[in-house]
């Protein structure tokens, strides 16, 4: 009976170990996952960071010559701005001025940042893609100076708006720009988070001139 009672003892004591050591395991696993994950959300937030400080007030012309403006959000989820500061290390024939774009994808749960070599791009410009982090719930919002959030810039113009109306007398008005960016993310398990960056307010840079010389037709960077 009292080896019956040893053997049960141990028996117990066996089971509340294996499982003390399996919470812990677990634990420690998850502390580990969730650290890196915070990493990446901070590495993330630095590069977004980086490329907002330095923005430009430069459009571009896509692959169709269609002109767009130095900042652009589509519904959201499509960030789009020319920045400065894009070092040359190597003293490539490029500028200092770099088109970048930010993409939400819903599905994914996913931020892609791409990028491109020229700001006026032709059919043969093809971007560089990188994932710069995973989450919940992304979306850029821009305020604008009139204190309301836009997902969408320049908005979409409706047909009567385009055509004044007879004998209407036109008032100038102040014009209502973006002053701010902010990103909202969720964190599993965390919780939700904005992060806002003022846009600078820079001087409008002007397009890249095309030259005219013997050797042919040289594009500006």
């Amino acid at each position: 009976m009292e080896m019956l009672v040893a053997l049960a003892l141990f028996a117990m004591i066996g089971l509340i170990s294996s499982q003390m050591l399996y919470h812990t395991a677990d634990l420690s696993l998850t502390m580990v996952s969730r650290s890196d994950y915070l990493t990446d959300i901070h590495r993330a937030m630095s590069i977004v960071d980086r490329d907002i400080r330095q923005l430009a007030n430069r459009g571009i012309r896509d692959e169709l010559g269609e002109f767009f403006d130095p900042l652009t959000l589509d519904d959201g989820r499509l960030l789009q701005f020319s920045r400065m500061g894009w070092l040359n290390p190597f003293d490539e024939a490029r500028g200092g001025v770099q088109r970048v774009e930010y993409s939400i994808d819903i599905e994914e749960g996913t931020l892609t940042r791409r990028y491109w070599h020229v700001m006026d791009r032709d059919q043969d410009s093809s971007p560089v893609t990188q994932t710069v982090m995973r989450g919940v719930g992304m979306e850029f919002v821009l305020l604008d100076s009139a204190g309301e959030e836009l997902d969408t810039y320049p908005e979409y113009l409706e047909v009567e708006e385009l055509v004044p109306e007879i004998g209407d007398p036109t008032e100038e008005e102040e014009e209502v720009r973006p002053v701010a960016i902010r990103f909202k993310f969720t964190i599993p398990n965390v919780g939700t988070f904005d992060r806002v960056w003022v846009i600078p307010n820079v001087p409008e840079m002007p397009e890249a001139e095309i030259v005219e010389g013997e050797g042919g037709n040289a594009p500006g960077s």
